[in-house]
């Protein structure tokens, strides 16, 4: 914007750093903008615009900024919730609460098509934030300092910031930081929450991604027990291994559990250990490893060493270096002349894949690397057999 009168009373009404995106009249009749957060992809659908001014749905605002809404029908009250701050808004009114501090806003929230939007300007000025407006993009920009990720299940709430690395949790209806709980070195990610009963959760906040022609998993994970942190892990891969192209194609009910690589501690309800699996000492192979699957069954992991799959068969405690079991001589022979080669794209595509479990059967894929007439490079099936107990 290069008004800078409307610049200086913004300033004023909103006591923020907000720059807000007042739109030139004529794109008020215009396809909505796009949004980009923190200089990230700009994406779609997320805004409307009415009487020049631009509004994001709340519903966006949980996904892209980590805020938890509450919206009460009654009084028309919606809320926005995050650990740095809180922005209420009554429909048609244009001020909002923020903080517990009354602030004008220039704009109201509405509702429409089932949905409630509050104006970005509100939701800078809620940010200690800056949005702004790059006319040749059609674009909306916010900076949000914090960096937020919200995730709820069963009843539990958890936010990550990964700006500061810090972890909280929903406690009494009010944001509570878990102590014990830091993703640091971790700049973005996803947040998963898995509900255990009795007020245990198992928290999961990981990113897999390309760095230097390499794959990277990066997972820290903690199981919170009556709102502390009573176990953790960090797990750490960086190697040619990318789960969505060499991982399981469809993976069987998982159990609970936590893994630094080199053990496994499956956990149960309540969030009571269940079971300890030393990966090492159960394959004979050296460590560490990438989990695959775990099941009531049996543990499906990779060395990584070799990034050749092993089943652990937890009925009989056997292990079984799948390459060795499933295939033929002739191709066990190639294997052992090269299985420690994890950095070759076309053996790595080669390697036994699992696809799918029926019953005690679990089915692979793999390609031939032994020389053979129409052989070599083409795709086929194998399958290890479960022993139930």
């Amino acid at each position: 914007m290069k008004n800078k009168a409307y610049k200086w009373i913004v300033g004023l009404l909103a006591g923020s750093l907000l720059i807000s995106p007042l739109l030139p009249i004529e794109a008020a009749a215009q396809t909505p903008p796009s949004l980009s957060i923190n200089g990230g992809a700009a994406q779609s659908g997320e805004l409307e615009i009415r009487g020049g001014r631009t509004y994001i749905a709340v519903q966006a605002a949980s996904e892209r900024l980590g805020f938890r809404v509450d919206y009460d029908r009654g009084s028309k009250v919606v809320t926005l919730l995050r650990p740095d701050t809180k922005l209420s808004m009554k429909l048609g009114r244009a001020e909002a609460e923020i903080d517990g501090k009354r602030v004008k806003v220039g704009a109201a929230a509405f509702s429409a098509n089932g949905q409630v939007y509050v104006p970005i300007q509100a939701l800078a000025s809620a940010l200690k934030s800056k949005s702004g407006w790059k006319a040749e993009a059609k674009t909306v920009t916010l900076n949000d300092p914090g960096r937020y990720v919200i995730h709820s299940e069963g009843g539990q709430t958890v936010w990550v910031s990964f700006a500061k690395g810090d972890v909280y949790s929903l406690e009494a209806g009010v944001p509570k930081k878990l102590a014990g709980a830091g993703v640091s070195g971790l700049d973005w990610g996803t947040v998963d929450v898995r509900a255990l009963g009795s007020g245990a959760y198992l928290l999961s906040v990981g990113r897999e991604y390309g760095a230097s022609s390499q794959t990277v998993h990066n997972r820290f994970q903690f199981l919170v027990q009556k709102g502390k942190v009573t176990k953790q892990a960090h797990y750490r891969y960086s190697g040619m291994y990318d789960t969505d192209n060499f991982g399981p194609q469809k993976l069987p009910a998982q159990r609970a559990y936590l893994s630094d690589g080199r053990t496994v501690q499956v956990v149960g309800a309540g969030g009571r250990a269940a079971a300890d699996y030393d990966l090492a000492k159960l394959t004979k192979q050296t460590g560490p490893f990438i989990v695959e699957s775990v099941t009531a069954d049996y543990l499906l992991v990779r060395a990584f060493d070799t990034l050749q799959p092993t089943v652990i068969d937890l009925n009989t405690g056997n292990s079984s270096l799948l390459y060795k079991t499933l295939l033929g001589q002739a191709e066990r022979a190639q294997w052992d002349e090269v299985t420690t080669d994890v950095g070759e794209l076309l053996l790595l595509q080669s390697r036994l894949r699992f696809v799918k479990q029926e019953g005690n059967r679990l089915d692979f894929t793999y390609k031939k690397i032994a020389p053979g007439p129409d052989q070599f490079g083409r795709e086929f099936k194998a399958s290890y057999t479960l022993k139930r107990s």
